[in-house]
């Protein structure tokens, strides 16, 4: 099982690393004032860099139990 995680595995993994620094709190997350932070632009289980454009769909949060599904049901 050496598979490499794909983008959204990563953005979920950053995600949790930020639920458990700011104690499970979505809200604190959210509110994260800590910049320098390298993980801090994509705390939001999102990558800025391919946001859609305004109009466009928007990507669906993360979740950590998307990354668990993800993970064991291609096995």
């Amino acid at each position: 099982m050496n598979k490499q995680p794909t983008p959204r595995i990563l953005l979920a993994a950053i995600r949790a690393n930020c639920l458990e620094c700011s104690g499970g709190s979505r809200k604190q997350v959210r509110n994260c004032e800590i910049k320098n932070c390298k993980l801090w632009p994509y705390r939001m289980g999102e990558d800025k860099a391919k946001k859609p454009k305004v109009g466009a769909e928007k990507y669906k949060q993360i979740t950590v139990f998307d990354l668990m599904e993800e993970l064991y049901d291609k096995d």
